[in-house]
């Protein structure tokens, strides 16, 4: 498969995973689409995270470009990262659920979605995707655009 994204090395102490040493964030995307089936197996990798009492508390809204759900993402970014983002072929939003399904505090859910993420950014590296993960977004907003997809 060709990569998407230039490999740009990291300078670590350690030998580790090729993947993870050439991951980075960056904020320029190519134009090129992303079909269904790689968005697929990118969901699919973090559907296979591992979360407390296999709860998988973790929530994915996605847009692609050029569709109402990747507008209502857009919407709810802060400026800063629309000026970059706007360019990004896909826009993923992630929530959690707080609660168990027997009702009690799930403490661990955001742990669960940082695995659940890792996993999807380690599949996309191996399909030379680039995930920027961000912190610029209006959740209140989000709220509200969210609940009509």
């Amino acid at each position: 498969m060709q990569p998407l994204i230039k490999t740009k090395l990291a300078d670590t102490n350690y030998d580790i995973h090729d993947y993870l040493q050439t991951r980075w964030s960056p904020r320029t995307f190519s134009d090129k689409s992303l079909n269904i089936e790689t968005i697929q197996r990118l969901f699919e990798a973090a559907r296979w995270a591992a979360s407390s009492y296999n709860e998988q508390p973790w929530r994915f809204t996605y847009g692609q470009k050029g569709t109402d759900a990747y507008d209502k993402i857009f919407n709810c970014l802060g400026e800063f990262n629309q000026g970059w983002a706007k360019n990004a072929p896909v826009l993923v939003l992630t929530a959690i659920k707080e609660k168990f399904g027997n009702g009690k505090d799930n403490y661990h859910a955001l742990h669960d979605l940082g695995l659940a993420t890792g996993n999807m950014t380690f599949q996309a590296q191996s399909e030379g995707i680039a995930l920027h993960q961000m912190a610029g977004v209006d959740f209140e907003r989000a709220k509200e655009e969210m609940k009509g997809l």
